[in-house]
């Protein structure tokens, strides 16, 4: 332990011979729409599962709606509205390609199946695939570009499934401890600070979701759910089979895309930039 780092919010990149188990939580604070006319804030849950080449995931976003009569003149409705109260996700990946070259390098290669929808599943269901490379470039200072792209079956040129791009720089436990010995803050050789990893990371994301039928907005239709995140987050290992994690994000590039029933575009709307964070707990059996 301690060696290699790991990318928190990339896909997963070994192949687990043992069962390994994720639970997660994110927040993103209360945002106006940027003309105002209602706001929101998301609460984000999440299960996986690792075990082989194989991973499937959970989550749920819960939404908290905030001056519903404004929503509804912003929606041109007539009664006070919530669009949706939540969003679920499922995910199930095998992971196609795993392996390391010229000793610094290394690369993935995920396929996977997405369902996403507000009410009722499979919702819209896309198949694609889930990548990335990393690279050492200073002593277990890892730097990682990850990519995503899932195909929605066609039904108008205007939707697509799910487009995400992140790059991310992970350190080491031990490069982390060697770090921490130079600057004085631990005596030297202190075995208990190889616990503590840390993770920089961005990512941007544009997501479609198949809304329910009765949806206010637009029933049986399509909403796609775009952002952009920044967040550091610190990392503890109290065990081998546990890891713990936490750390703050800040959130912008926020709109929310319509689509009807056919999958063709009706309208945009913008939301503030949000502070937030996340959690998780990491189980390795």
């Amino acid at each position: 332990m301690g060696n290699e780092p790991g990318f928190l919010v990339a896909a997963p990149t070994n192949v687990n011979q043992n069962l390994q188990l994720q639970a997660a939580m994110g927040y993103v604070g209360e945002a106006d729409f940027t003309n105002g006319l209602g706001s929101v804030s998301v609460l984000h849950s999440s299960l996986s599962a690792d075990y082989l080449i194989f991973h499937l995931s959970y989550e749920l976003s819960s939404f908290n709606w905030i001056n519903k009569s404004q929503l509804a003149r912003r929606f041109d409705s007539g009664d006070e509205i919530v669009p949706w109260s939540s969003l679920h996700d499922i995910t199930v990946q095998a992971r196609l390609l795993n392996d390391k070259f010229a000793d610094d390098w290394r690369y993935w290669v995920n396929g996977e199946v997405d369902a996403s929808f507000e009410e009722s599943a499979p919702g819209a269901v896309g198949v694609g695939f889930d990548g990335g490379l990393a690279y050492d470039f200073w002593d277990g200072w890892m730097l990682g570009i990850t990519a995503k792209t899932v195909a929605m079956s066609a039904l108008s040129s205007d939707l697509f499934g799910n487009v995400e791009f992140g790059i991310a720089v992970a350190v080491s436990q031990k490069t982390l401890r060697k770090a921490f010995e130079a600057i004085g803050l631990v005596e030297d050789a202190e075995a208990g600070t190889d616990t503590i990893g840390l993770n920089f990371a961005f990512s941007t994301l544009d997501k479609t979701y198949r809304l329910a039928a009765d949806n206010p907005i637009y029933s049986g239709g399509y909403l796609g759910l775009v952002r952009s995140k920044i967040g550091v987050y610190l990392d503890y290992l109290p065990n081998e089979n546990l890891t713990l994690s936490i750390g703050p994000e800040y959130h912008y590039n926020r709109k929310y895309k319509f689509y009807n029933k056919a999958g063709t575009y009706k309208s945009s709307h913008d939301l503030d930039n949000a502070m937030g964070g996340f959690a998780r707990i990491l189980w390795r059996f």
